[in-house]
């Protein structure tokens, strides 16, 4: 694991941000990072649903029944991925929280 070094001017820049320390700074900004992210992923998410009026899987198995509708598979596509990612950082945000 490599090591961190913080000088001087760093140091006081924390300080004066009202961080305790610079593991403070890291867990806060990867925090921010991953709410950042599943905010967009789960706004790509209702969208979808507030589109079609449905959740991704009523809306699968509705496209799997259907006729082949390329439209639809462009949607069910960026959906799951969409909901992959939501769900993909929510995960690691957990695992954030348990190491720090």
């Amino acid at each position: 694991m490599d090591t961190l070094v913080i000088d001087e001017k760093l140091h006081n820049l924390i300080r004066e941000l009202e961080f305790k320390d610079a593991k403070e700074v890291i867990k806060d900004s990867l925090i921010t990072e991953i709410l950042y992210r599943v905010l967009k992923f789960s706004e790509d998410v209702e969208r979808f649903e507030k589109k079609y009026n449905k959740n991704l899987l009523e809306f699968k198995k509705e496209y799997e029944a259907g006729m082949e509708d390329f439209k639809k598979y462009d949607d069910l596509m960026a959906w799951e991925f969409a909901q992959q990612g939501k769900d993909y950082w929510n995960k690691k945000l957990e695992e954030l929280k348990c190491v720090l």
